[in-house]
Order: C-alpha cells, then structure tokens, then sequence
C-alpha cells in the first residue's frame, strides 16, 4: 500500500504545470549593530570592601553624677568642644570650697611660722637661740610648705572634676544616639559614641598574585554599591599591610575616599575596584553582543556584502557596559549587538537604527 501512494505522488508532481521556485533568497534580517571601539582601558581588581570613618570615639564621663541636661540632637554634628551633657555640679563644687579651705590654713600655717623665723634671725646671732631650736623652726616651715603644695594639688583635682561635670565632645563628628537622658545617673558606661565621616577610608583585601601586578605606589580606586554599576566614590589607597595574611592568603588594604562622594554609611559594603594598569589600544564591544554556546562566548561579526559572521572571542575586563576582547576581533569593523537570535553563519542582515 505504501509504494502505491509514492508512486501516486510522483504522478501528481509529474502533471502538474507549474514549475518549482528557483533561487529563493531569505529575507534579511533586522538587527541592530555597532562599531567595534578602540581605546585605553584601565585594568582593576574588584573586592568586596566596608566603609569605615575616620575616626570614632565613646564619650564616658570622668567623673559620677546625676545628669541635669543634654545639650544636642542625636544624628546632629557637632565641633570638637561642644558641650554635650552636664551634670550636678553641687557635690563637686562642695569639695573645691573644701580643698580651698585647707589650703588657706596651711598657708596661715607657713606665714607664722616664717614670720617666727624672721624674728629670731637676729636673736640667733647674738647666741640667744639654742641651734636645734632654729633647725626644728626651719623644718616646721618646709613642712607646712609641703603640706601647702599637697592641698594645691587637692584643689587642682577637685576644680578638675568639677570641670568634668561639663563633657563635651572629644571630636568633632556626628553623634549617636544616648545611652542616659536627664535625670538618669551617669556611670562609667559609655554614654554616647561621635562619629567622624569625613573623611571616609573603606577597608578591604587583595590576593598575593593581585599584589604582585600593583606597580604604582598609592594606586586609585572607585567604589560601587554591590551589583551596581553607579560609582559611589573615587580615592586612592593609604595602605597596605606589611605582611600576606598566611591563612587567607590575602593582604590587608585600605583608601582614603575623596570628600565629593554620593551618600555612604559606615559600616556599608561595597564592592571595591582597585585600578592596577592601563591597557593600550584595546577593542571593547557591548556586553548584550556576546552570546555564549558549548565552545565559548561568541559574536556575530557583519561582513562587507551585509552576512554575518560567527567567531568566538576570548573576554577580558568589563568598562561601563562595555567588555574588552582580547583575542578573535581582528580584522571586524562592526558586530551585531541585538537580534543575534535569529541569525545563523551566513544570514543576511538589514541594520536598523534604535
């Protein structure tokens, strides 16, 4: 039965009048294309890196008291000297009107006893005065002298402490929030912490193979929000650790930020680029016209009579959406950037505009 419908078929065809289509051409397909850019390229590292201050500081009171007042806004700035809390001054100034009193009485002390001395000076001379005498009034005066630079040191420590009773900031930052508020009683728990975020530095690591290719000595760097191509931030490092980390293998870096940055936090993480070298003269392409198969990335590549070409490509570094090709360009004016779906080696291509 099977052979009879064959032949049925090639009698059909044999009758018929119209003759095949000879030469049918596919239609071209439209795609979008772009020249292939040749310029300088700064080659980087990336890390991940955290954002640190420039300095950070625990405000803790010198002395114990009840606090009577707080004198900022948390979140606000303030200057180095600032006044921040103030705490009773009573029990305090008690103890400077004592250390003064003391001190008072042994100076009444020392200029009777000096005024003693005075008087019997000539008495001395005229060998009226025993000499042990003279030694035990001129002991008596280095004594109470003694004792008067004691109770002046008292009375320094006790004005100091009734100055400690006004704390103010030790730098000039940003504050966090209180521990105590007024009313409450100041211990020696730290009672605020002031922040310094300008300048920012960001820490981060880099391998020994990395380090190897640094050949600058402060080398720039640009930090971005992680999975983000927006460049928060430009600087250059300010250090790198004296020794390889010989567990991790890594190396201790860190970069002082430039004060014209977008908004950043301490403590944020960020993804780090760290600029190593230039690479001269180098092709770059779009990132969308790379295409990936079993054998490796790949592009279409646009011929002079308007085909394309597929040719794989070996990728280098990444520029803004743009990728350098390090090997299979050579010779290629322009490449397909969109439409790649539908082309095959050989397609016919319309260029269209975006």
């Amino acid at each position: 039965m099977r052979w009879m419908i064959l032949a049925l078929g090639v009698v059909l065809v044999g009758c018929s009048d119209k003759a095949p289509q000879q030469g049918f051409e596919m239609p071209a397909v439209p795609v979008h294309a772009a020249a292939v850019e040749v310029r300088d390229v700064p080659l980087f590292f990336e890390a991940v890196g955290v954002v640190k201050p420039a300095s950070t500081a625990e405000v803790k009171p010198q002395v114990l008291g009840l606090i009577k007042q707080v004198h900022f806004t948390e979140g606000q700035k303030v200057e180095e000297g600032a006044l921040l809390y103030t705490l009773d001054e009573a029990p305090y100034a008690i103890r400077v009107r004592e250390a003064e009193a003391q001190r008072d009485q042994t100076l009444v002390h020392l200029t009777a006893a000096q005024k003693k001395l005075a008087r019997c000076k000539g008495l001395t001379k005229q060998d009226l005065i025993a000499g042990i005498e003279w030694d035990e009034m001129e002991s008596k005066i280095a004594l109470h002298e003694a004792m008067l630079k004691a109770d002046e040191a008292r009375l320094a420590a006790a004005k100091l402490d009734l100055e400690h009773c006004k704390i103010t900031a030790p730098i000039t930052g940003v504050v966090g929030k209180s521990a105590l508020q007024a009313g409450s009683m100041a211990t020696a728990a730290p009672l605020v912490t002031l922040t310094q975020i300008e300048p920012l530095y960001v820490d981060f690591s880099i391998t020994e193979k990395e380090l190897q290719k640094v050949a600058v000595a402060a080398p720039a760097i640009r930090i971005y929000s992680t999975g983000k191509e927006e460049c928060l931030a430009a600087g250059k490092v300010t250090f790198m650790d004296h020794a390889i980390d010989s567990k991790s293998g890594m190396l201790a870096v860190s970069g002082k930020l430039n004060g014209d940055h977008k908004a950043i936090w301490p403590g944020q993480s960020v993804s780090v680029r760290l600029y190593y070298d230039k690479k001269k003269g180098a092709q770059l392409i779009p990132m969308g016209a790379v295409r990936t198969s079993q054998d490796g990335p790949y592009i279409y590549t646009i011929k002079e009579d308007k085909t394309v070409e597929m040719r794989l490509i070996k990728l280098g570094a990444e520029d803004n959406g743009l990728v350098v090709v390090e090997e299979g360009l050579d010779g290629v004016g322009k490449i397909v950037t969109q439409g790649q779906h539908r082309l095959f080696p050989g397609s016919k291509i319309e260029e269209v505009e975006r």
